[in-house]
């Protein structure tokens, strides 16, 4: 059994993720300190980093709460198509494109590829595993081929600002994907 996360953590958290989001639609990721998160958030250097280890990790803190926001809205059972991590990833993409151009640099955008990639990969967890069972090998590559095609084109939507409407985007995925990963005969290793 899980204990229940106090309130106030969650509040702190969620304070912090909004000042993070603020001065991220304002300044480049790697402009911003951990004083302007501080000053922002209204948080105590020692509440911040009983929280987060640096600005990297509060990144990593916010791909996390919105991993659980996703998975707490998305279905859990159902017909496997559409892959339901799609369309909400991209309507969030949308919804926040301003704040994704804060990750202009190389390593602020590897960082966030990195997030995302991580996130996608939640996601397809849960949406494959409404797909009839496969071998450990076949649910493995799956789940690669899957976070790895989406990540690829969530990062040539957001590097190319494509001006495809996440609808038209999640059809196009849905059609792309649903042949490689609908299940296939066993092959024999040889």
């Amino acid at each position: 059994m899980t204990r229940p996360v106090d309130r106030r953590i969650l509040k702190t958290q969620a304070a912090l993720r909004e000042a993070f989001i603020r001065l991220l639609t304002h300044q480049t990721y790697e402009s911003i300190t951990v004083e302007q998160i501080l000053v922002e958030a209204n948080v105590g250097r020692s509440t911040f980093y009983a929280h987060c280890s640096g600005k990297d990790d509060l990144l990593r803190l916010c791909f996390r709460m919105l991993q659980a926001e996703l998975i707490d809205a998305g279905p859990s059972s159902g017909p496997p198509f559409p892959l339901a991590l799609a369309l909400p990833v991209l309507r969030h993409l949308v919804d926040h494109r301003g704040l994704y151009s804060a990750f202009s640099g190389a390593r602020a955008g590897a960082l966030l590829l990195d997030e995302l990639y991580k996130l996608v990969s939640e996601l397809a967890r849960r949406d494959l595993a409404r797909l009839p069972q496969a071998d450990a090998v076949a649910r493995e590559i799956r789940q690669q081929f899957v976070v790895g095609a989406f990540t690829g084109l969530l990062a040539w939507w957001l590097k190319a600002k494509a001006r495809l409407e996440p609808e038209a985007m999640d059809a196009m995925f849905q059609r792309l994907v649903a042949d490689g990963i609908a299940p296939a005969p066993h092959v024999s290793d040889r």
